[in-house]
């Protein structure tokens, strides 16, 4: 369950359930996977991938999104980049130049977290994206969840999942 209050992000328990429906006969099975300090627990319509990114630890992509050209077009991407300056400034910096539909402040797994949610038309091909930003002393990580408009909703289980059960820097 999501619960929003004065603008605070409050997730609880994102369960299996909530994954795959009440009825549980397809049985989803969770995968997990352990990279540069980040653990993350994943269900095994997702698998592993390639990110363009240089900043990238662990990227996921939703296996029946994945196209002709081996490009996942529902992803999940954990970052982890140096902390230049502070760390407000130096995420800010980042949305700077970009428009954003909403940001805020966050809680997830009684962890401080800062959200970004935007959208890009690249090629034609619109997506939403939602970004969460996690403060871990000289280092910021992000996790970046990314999918066309029309399945952004119907993944963010998933994505909820993933980030409730994720470890960074163990």
């Amino acid at each position: 369950a999501i619960v929003c209050v004065f603008g605070y992000l409050i997730m609880n328990n994102v369960s299996t359930a909530d994954l795959i429906g009440s009825s549980g006969d397809n049985a989803t099975k969770m995968l997990s996977s352990s990279k540069g300090g980040v653990m993350v627990q994943y269900p095994s319509e997702w698998v592993l991938s390639e990110s363009t990114s240089n900043s990238s630890v662990i990227a996921l992509a939703k296996s029946d999104s994945i196209d002709s050209s081996k490009v996942g077009q529902v992803t999940i991407n954990v970052e982890k980049q140096p902390i230049e300056g502070s760390f407000d400034s130096f995420i800010n910096k980042t949305y700077t130049a970009m428009q954003h539909d909403s940001s805020g402040q966050v809680l997830i797994n009684d962890k401080n977290a800062t959200e970004y949610v935007y959208t890009s038309d690249v090629g034609g091909v619109v997506k939403e994206h939602k970004a969460i930003w996690f403060d871990k002393g000289d280092q910021a990580y992000v996790v970046l969840y990314s999918a066309p408009i029309d399945k952004f909703n119907e993944n963010l289980n998933s994505f909820n999942y993933i980030l409730e059960n994720m470890q960074i820097g163990a």
